[in-house]
């Protein structure tokens, strides 16, 4: 790999890398790799100097760094101070890896949680078409039995048949999205293409299987940090004018018992430590502690709903991480509202 020394040079090598995709699929029929990974972290105001000097990074332009994690390279855009964008051509596994071990267990520093909502409204700003998506969770918290997981990823085609249609409608109609994918084409030909083709992914990541366009790739992917920041600033900035509390609506009714399992016990990607300390016939409420920040928070927890309310100049981001993570654990949607207003849609 170069050495890049510059946000110029970093552009030009992720063009380049877009362009030799594209070149090898028309060739060969198939994506070389590796491929682009965008990665997203929210790290909150208090944290970021404390977080940026943990992790040994090399300053090679204005608010961009690098680092090198497992021999591969890991360029670090800090533009916007609160979400920061990394990008890598590692293996999605090696980057979440990465993730975890130089950022996700520092206080402060947390994950973009896209909400299915969020998704979808990233795609229709650019005005991409559908090319399916990825359904993951893990069934722990429906009131139905038997329980089960479930995962699938569902590609649409240029031209898919009236049945491929029909199954795709069902499960988009039936299970929450774990990702999505969406892009443009510019050429009718299936191995001379061009165009854009992303997989956005519900923790903060996303793939770019192809791009001719990079200055609209560079917008994409600063519309999703600079809009997910500006969610968590209006919920923040009116908290505080207004103070009330984050609902949370799932779609089918929940099993409280099992919300323990994912929720109480201070590990995992929920990063809540909560107790019940009143318990009613239709809720219970609950306090504790979010360990991102250590904000002291409560949660009202009822049979399809949860009321998130945490001190007022708390981080809001708990929000869409108990949104996101939630649907992870039921098949069908969560959703978010502040004082009656639906967020990141």
């Amino acid at each position: 790999m170069v050495t890049i020394k510059s946000r110029k040079e970093l552009f030009a090598l992720l063009q380049s890398i877009c362009e030799d995709n594209r070149e090898f699929y028309s060739r060969f029929g198939h994506w070389i790799r590796p491929q682009i990974k965008v990665l997203w972290i929210e790290v909150n105001e208090r944290f970021v100097d404390s977080t940026l000097a943990s992790i040994g990074a090399l300053q090679i332009d204005k608010d961009l760094f690098s680092i090198n994690y497992e021999d591969e390279i890991y360029w670090i855009d800090r533009s916007n101070k609160r979400i920061w964008q990394i990008f890598s051509v590692a293996q999605t596994k090696i980057a979440q890896r990465m993730l975890k071990s130089l950022f996700l267990g520092k206080k402060g520093v947390d994950k973009l949680w896209a909400l299915e909502s969020f998704m979808y409204k990233v795609q229709k700003e650019f005005s991409y078409s559908d090319r399916g998506f990825g359904i993951k969770f893990k069934d722990t918290l429906t009131m139905k039995e038997p329980k089960s997981n479930f995962s699938a990823k569902l590609w649409i085609g240029r031209n898919p048949s009236e049945n491929q249609l029909r199954l795709y409608k069902v499960a988009d109609e039936t299970f929450s999205k774990s990702s999505i994918r969406f892009g443009k084409n510019w050429s009718d030909d299936d191995k001379n293409m061009s165009g854009e083709l992303y997989e956005l992914f519900y923790d903060g990541h996303m793939t770019v299987n192809t791009c001719d366009d990079f200055e609209n790739f560079i917008e994409l992917t600063s519309y999703i940090k600079n809009t997910y920041q500006k969610e968590l600033d209006i919920m923040e900035k009116e908290r505080q004018k207004k103070p009330s509390f984050i609902e949370t609506v799932f779609s089918e009714k929940v099993n409280k018992d099992d919300f323990n399992r994912i929720i109480f016990s201070g590990i995992g990607n929920m990063n809540l430590w909560l107790e019940p300390y009143e318990i009613q016939k239709d809720f219970i409420r609950y306090s504790g502690v979010d360990i991102h920040t250590g904000d002291f928070l409560t949660l009202d927890f009822g049979d399809d709903y949860a009321y998130i309310s945490n001190k007022l100049n708390g981080c809001m981001n708990v929000a869409p991480r108990f949104g996101s993570l939630s649907a992870r654990h039921l098949s069908s949607d969560v959703k978010i509202f502040f004082d009656g207003v639906p967020l990141f849609v």
